[in-house]
């Protein structure tokens, strides 16, 4: 009798350690939540945070905190580095040419209003909410799809119907809601049942910009978003969410200094009046019919600093070639160098100063920050850069979403969660 029971008791012994291995296995990495459920994600963005900023002597002690969990040597942004291309390729995996929204400030050739080629730029409202100029999936939309309330604070796109969807709750840009007000309207939101939510916080890339990334004013921007963090974290731990809720920070894009020394006037090689230009940290040249091309991008890439090409001849590793609102000539700037005409700098006196990007995204002054700590990431861990890309992959993964195609990479997910 006793050689009959022996292997049955083995099998119900490994049944039962079986049942509480699995058991174990499932606490440690909580199944994410849904509609009217106890878990969420909310993914912050902290606009012009460059990669090595947490590193100064700043008091940020919430975002040490949340580098506590898993943090990335850096975020290495789409090209162009710039605020609208980034936050979009954050939340749909996708670079610039893929879902379209090309720089801060665009024209569609393909649109046309009044016989012109139809304008987008981040105060024109009725292209900012127009969903026609976003391509893509943005986590918003991949998130309402599949039952999860999503409620963006501010966030580029999310004013906008995409795709047919809308967040189920959303607030149009305004510059001057406060940081607490911010905060406070996320935790409403949380409340409400919202499982993926987002904050937005402009305050140290505008320091940057008028300062320049080294001065005492980024700093001090710096503290003032860790304030609202705080907040936002007190609230969560009074509610007892602390531990359900995963909290993931980001930046866009990083700084660089520019100065007044170091421009490039490219009216020296080009007729402005032949050209309509797109002015910025890559220029962008859409010349009339009349003008010789090939001449033109030897004329500017005589310059210094410039280099000029047709936008089919851009570096396959920056994916800026495929899209038509990509201009037909792109001017790649030397980081830290500003190109520019004679009658801006006179108009101008004390200008470029302070600080810029969007840059090549190669360079490392352009790099970002990526945080995150919660039931579904891992502690303790810093891991090597990142891209922007991969961060939609990431965060479907960890509120256990089926993705939209993107172009980020699938092992990403597998260095920072759980």
């Amino acid at each position: 009798m006793r050689r009959l029971l022996a292997p049955l008791a083995l099998v119900l012994f490994a049944l039962v350690a079986g049942r509480q291995l699995s058991g174990c296995a499932t606490a440690s990495v909580p199944e994410s939540g849904g509609v009217g459920a106890d878990r969420a994600l909310v993914l912050v963005s902290i606009d012009g945070f460059r990669w090595d900023y947490l590193d100064r002597d700043v008091d940020a002690p919430t975002l040490r905190w949340v580098a506590e969990g898993v943090r990335a040597e850096r975020l290495v942004p789409v090209f162009p580095s710039k605020t609208f291309p980034n936050h979009y390729s954050l939340v749909t995996g996708l670079h610039p040419e893929a879902h379209g929204i090309v720089g801060n400030t665009m024209r569609d050739p393909n649109r046309l209003v009044d016989g012109e080629p139809s304008r987008f730029s981040l105060s024109n409202r009725d292209a900012v909410t127009d969903g026609r100029w976003w391509a893509g999936e943005p986590i918003w939309v991949t998130a309402e799809r599949q039952g999860v309330v999503a409620a963006p604070v501010f966030w580029p796109g999310s004013e906008a119907e995409i795709g047919g969807v809308r967040p189920t709750h959303w607030l149009a840009y305004d510059g001057d809601l406060g940081y607490d007000a911010r905060a406070d309207q996320a935790l409403a939101w949380l409340d409400d049942g919202a499982g993926f939510l987002t904050l937005y916080f402009e305050a140290v890339d505008n320091a940057g910009h008028r300062h320049g990334p080294d001065a005492p004013e980024v700093d001090a921007a710096i503290e003032e978003v860790d304030a609202a963090l705080a907040r936002f974290v007190d609230g969560l731990r009074t509610r007892g969410r602390l531990d359900d809720v995963d909290l993931v920070v980001v930046s866009d894009h990083g700084m660089t200094p520019v100065s007044r020394d170091r421009t490039v006037r490219l009216d020296e090689a080009v007729d402005l009046e032949t050209v309509d230009v797109d002015w910025g940290e890559v220029v962008g040249l859409w010349p009339a019919d009349t003008v010789d091309v090939d001449a033109l991008i030897a004329r500017v890439s005589a310059l210094p600093h410039l280099t000029a090409m047709r936008k089919a001849d851009v570096p396959e590793r920056l994916h800026y070639s495929n899209h038509d609102r990509i201009p037909p000539v792109v001017v790649l700037v030397e980081p830290g160098w500003t190109a520019t005409s004679q009658a801006y700098l006179d108009r101008n006196p004390e200008r470029p100063s302070g600080g810029s990007h969007g840059f090549d995204n190669a360079f490392p002054d352009m790099h970002g920050l990526f945080l995150a700590r919660g039931p579904h990431f891992r502690s303790g861990v810093e891991v090597g850069p990142l891209q922007t890309v991969d961060v939609y992959g990431i965060l479907t993964r960890a509120m256990g979403l089926d993705p939209a195609p993107n172009a980020g990479d699938p092992t990403a997910a597998d260095r920072v969660l759980r």
